[in-house]
């Protein structure tokens, strides 16, 4: 009978030994899982606007482009205090070209809308300028593309808007609630 004990405490010991073995495997896997999601959130890169414009100034291969000092852009957008952090802008340095590059970073999600109103508004005031200047002023004007992805608003006044939040899209991580104007 001790034979028969000895056995069924064998069993008992090997199954204890499983189930712990099954249990630390279940919390060691759910432990790597979030280690994973949690660094693969960290390694989103933050951008500056600049990086932003000038990486597509390049990939568009815009030349004769200025970049503006932050402290300036606001002769252009009339932007209210504590709606961006940053921002950046690259405007035409001829005369008969008038490509404008813009991007800023929004201080919080709530600021959108009032960001996107200054964007329109400003838009607006050149489409009404260019609209007796010349008929390639008012289509580059009008052709303007607005993106958001947040925490970046873009603003591509270019005869190629398209091809410019293309390649705005292509630095920034694309998802799938852009909103493109």
């Amino acid at each position: 009978m001790s034979n028969q004990k000895r056995k069924q405490n064998n069993i008992v010991l090997t199954i204890i030994i499983i189930v712990l073995i099954v249990i630390i495997s279940v919390v060691l896997s759910f432990a790597v899982i979030i280690t994973l999601f949690n660094n693969s959130e960290k390694e989103k890169k933050e951008y500056t606007a600049s990086e932003i414009t000038s990486t597509v100034v390049k990939k568009m291969k815009y030349e004769n482009l200025s970049e503006i000092s932050s402290s300036n852009i606001s002769k252009y957008y009339d932007i209210p205090e504590g709606t961006v952090d940053d921002c950046s802008m690259y405007i035409s340095t001829r005369s008969d070209n008038f490509t404008e590059i813009a991007c800023f970073r929004l201080t919080s999600e709530d600021k959108q809308e009032q960001l996107i109103e200054v964007i329109n508004d400003y838009i607006g005031e050149k489409a009404i300028t260019y609209n007796n200047v010349g008929d390639n002023a008012y289509s580059t004007v009008t052709a303007s593309k607005t993106d958001i992805k947040y925490p970046y608003v873009f603003v591509a006044v270019t005869p190629d808007s398209e091809a410019a939040i293309n390649a705005f899209e292509s630095i920034v991580a694309v998802d799938s609630d852009s909103k493109t104007k």
